[in-house]
């Protein structure tokens, strides 16, 4: 292929990223894109949903911190500064009475998409902990070879390895449900977001970036700061996250 074509088919898909807007809060934890189209933010002091391009409040409660959302299949979990809730219908949410945590400052939450009673939390004093019915209780782990983190990502893949981001620790991987740890590359000094397509191609958000997972190894699609990710639950490899700026965009 020529440079120029080259450069030229580079630069239809930088402008096929649209911004959507400025995010309507004061900061974005968390974004997800949930099965009904609409993608949801989770911020300081809720959950907003953005639909056709009209923000609305799921919830709105002063420092009810959504730092973690978490879909499982029927219910959506939303996790944080001392909350635990579950909704099915977008509309009420109820507060979870979780047993084995110690407390509930929860910087990182996951579920596992093969089998979604299985989930994943970072309490932020206690470390890593697993449940496998449906968060009602929890289990240390053991997490051999995984730092002590205050602020991670957490991703279940489709063969159900935890991925695990930890900022400015780096990337590591478990293949035994938690137990044990092993480091990743990372094409980003600060690897944030982790999230996945409906194929399973891995997407990661940085510092630097916007990162997919080749074959070849990461190829970085977008440039700049993304604070919080997500991927379409059906269409393959649309994207949606939120910039430093606290700017939220779509693309391919």
């Amino acid at each position: 292929m020529r440079p120029f074509t080259f450069f030229t088919l580079f630069l239809g898909l930088a402008l096929a990223q649209t911004p959507l807007g400025p995010v309507p809060t004061r900061d974005v934890h968390a974004l997800l894109w949930h099965p009904s189209g609409a993608l949801l933010l989770g911020h300081h002091d809720g959950i907003v949903a953005w639909n056709n391009s009209t923000p609305q409040d799921l919830v709105r409660r002063r420092d009810w911190d959504a730092m973690n959302l978490a879909w499982g299949g029927e219910r959506l979990i939303a996790a944080g500064h001392w909350i635990l809730a579950e909704s099915r219908d977008l509309k009420r949410f109820r507060d979870l009475r979780p047993k084995g945590l110690p407390a509930l400052d929860l910087h990182a939450y996951a579920i596992d998409p093969r089998k979604p009673e299985v989930h994943y939390t970072l309490e932020a004093t206690y470390g890593y902990f697993r449940s496998r019915d449906g968060g009602q209780t929890w289990a240390k782990l053991p997490a051999r070879g995984l730092p002590k983190a205050g602020m991670a990502f957490f991703l279940v893949d489709q063969k159900g390895r935890l991925w695990a981001s930890l900022m400015e620790r780096g990337l590591f991987l478990s293949e035994d449900g938690g137990e044990s740890f092993r480091p990743i590359p990372s094409p980003d000094p600060a690897p944030g977001p982790l999230v996945l397509s409906p194929s399973g191609t891995l997407y990661l958000g940085g510092k630097l970036g916007l990162w997919q997972r080749t074959e070849a190894g990461w190829r970085r699609i977008w440039q700049g700061a993304v604070l919080a990710l997500a991927a379409h639950p059906q269409e393959e490899g649309l994207l949606a996250w939120v910039d430093g700026r606290g700017t939220l965009w779509r693309g391919r």
